[in-house]
């Protein structure tokens, strides 16, 4: 009996092995598509965020026999924190890995400036043509009348070759009507002097608070078992990971409170989902409307990151607090047992 248990592990570990490999070289043809054909960052995106959840699903299962079973922590229950910690994971990796294909897909560095204006620094897909770089700089714009391309009223572009391919590092110089052309030409764009944008590719840049907020899921990661591991006879736990159940990231965790809901986690659940619910909108906002090189990731409010420091201190203190109190309390003040039958002395 014990034998085929243990072949029908194996024969499980073999096929999700399999499956995890498989969902690996998913992921790796989303990237090489990404090179080689113009796919939307927005789409590219969705497609690394559904496969990172796949993989996810997958190692879970192989190695705790459960779908969700890498939410499950030491008390064999569902924990709060390594939910969240896993969410902000898996969609700051795949949006991350989105823009890096995004910029690799904008891969030629142009530069376009007006007159005497600021010069536009930006990246080009590979192929396309001046006109082409003119379009995205707002240069060149539809004509809403007739629907013909037009360019801004006051530029001249006559003595630019419109349909000639794009060069890394170029510089696209737009007089005005009525100025002579420059002089002398900028020296030529380079990616380590390209300081208004990612300086290359891989340069997309997680913003400070992002960090922070994932430093502060970490924490709760981290300071959750610290903190239960002080009252360790407190503490209810399950037999084995197949008693866990979805309600387990809601109830309390001690005996004195484990059929009830815990408002602190209930609290931390709706704001994690709120704030990830957010930050996802504007991750598909940057990348649907992304026309330039992503130097950085969406920035999350300080007033965001601060609502959630204070949901998970609150988190964590109400893990610190003994929920058995009442019951040592109600087992000491209860009146004595009376002395069974046998136990009742007499004179005679």
């Amino acid at each position: 009996m014990a034998q085929n248990v243990q072949q029908a592990e194996s024969s499980d570990v073999i096929r999700y092995t399999v499956a995890f490999i498989g969902g690996i070289l998913l992921v790796v043809l989303v990237i090489v598509a990404g090179f080689q054909a113009a796919i939307a960052p927005f789409w590219i995106w969705i497609s690394l965020l559904a496969l990172f959840v796949v993989l996810t699903l997958i190692v879970s299962r192989a190695f705790t026999r459960r779908w969700l079973g890498i939410l499950i922590d030491e008390r064999n229950k569902y924990s709060l924190s390594r939910f969240q910690m896993m969410l902000w994971t898996v969609i700051i990796l795949s949006a991350f890995m989105a823009a890096v294909l995004a910029n690799v897909q904008l891969n030629l560095l142009v530069s376009v400036s007006v007159g005497s204006d600021t010069p536009l620094i930006f990246y080009e897909r590979s192929g396309n043509l001046v006109v082409d770089a003119l379009y995205d700089a707002g240069v060149i714009i539809d004509d809403n009348t007739t629907g013909a391309l037009t360019t801004i009223p006051g530029v001249d572009i006559s003595q630019l070759n419109l349909e000639a391919p794009l060069q890394d590092g170029q510089q696209i110089s737009v007089i005005r009507a009525g100025e002579a052309p420059p002089v002398q030409a900028l020296p030529a764009l380079s990616e380590g002097n390209n300081a208004a944008s990612a300086t290359t590719p891989l340069s997309v840049q997680i913003p400070s608070e992002v960090w922070l907020l994932l430093g502060i899921s970490t924490t709760s990661l981290v300071a959750s078992p610290l903190i239960k591991g002080q009252k360790p006879d407190a503490i209810v736990k399950n037999q084995s990971a197949s008693e866990a159940k979805f309600s387990d990231l809601f109830k309390g965790e001690e005996n004195g409170n484990y059929n009830l809901l815990d408002l602190g986690k209930v609290q931390l659940f709706y704001f994690t989902l709120i704030v990830i619910g957010a930050y996802m909108i504007a991750l598909a906002s940057l990348f649907l409307r992304t026309q330039y090189a992503i130097a950085s990731l969406p920035a999350l409010d300080g007033g965001v990151v601060a609502m959630l420091g204070v949901s998970h201190a609150g988190y964590l203190s109400n893990k610190a607090v003994s929920r058995n109190a009442d019951a040592t309390v109600l087992a000491q003040s209860a009146p004595p047992a009376p002395p069974a039958e046998g136990d009742q002395g007499g004179a005679g």
